[in-house]
């Protein structure tokens, strides 16, 4: 069970980050999944410790999920009218 969440999870995140530039927070994705706050933020930390997504230091908060970056960055990719920051 703990690998197809995480395997959704970091689904999510990715399609979050293309859609809207921005990546999901943990209330986000625990609403999409209809799990508590606390399994996403496991999620959130396996997959860190997998290096699928770095996490801002001391937070639950996406800071890069590669090449994606949660923070702006001086890297821009304009695609349309969307910008995104990469690392």
């Amino acid at each position: 069970m703990t690998e197809s969440i995480d395997r959704d999870v970091r689904h999510y995140i990715y399609r979050t980050f293309a859609e809207t530039t921005f990546p999901p927070t943990t209330s986000q994705v625990a609403e999409q999944f209809g799990v508590s706050i606390a399994s996403i933020e496991n999620a959130f930390e396996r997959l860190a410790n997998a290096q699928h997504i770095a996490l801002a230091p001391g937070s639950y908060s996406i800071w890069m999920a590669h090449p994606f970056s949660g923070v702006p960055t001086n890297y821009v990719a304009a695609i349309g009218s969307k910008k995104y920051h990469g690392n």
